[in-house]
């Protein structure tokens, strides 16, 4: 089966976008299970903010995969 360059374009960006969007989201679990195994209060607040922040990206990327479809 042969694609042309639109198509092959739309296919690795949407390759590309998942794989951040997996890595996000492994990232953005890591910091809430750092959030609960930390017992200083500054620790905490600093991994529930990288988990919000990463939230944040994770829609921007669902938006990005959106935008190819």
């Amino acid at each position: 089966m042969q694609y042309n360059e639109a198509e092959t374009k739309t296919i690795l960006d949407e390759g590309m976008i998942t794989r951040s969007l997996i890595e996000t989201e492994v990232s953005m679990k890591k910091c809430q299970l750092y959030n609960e195994m930390a017992t200083d209060p500054a620790v905490k607040s600093f991994f529930k903010d990288q988990a919000k922040g990463l939230e944040n990206v994770m829609g921007f990327f669902k938006n990005g995969i959106s935008d190819l479809k």
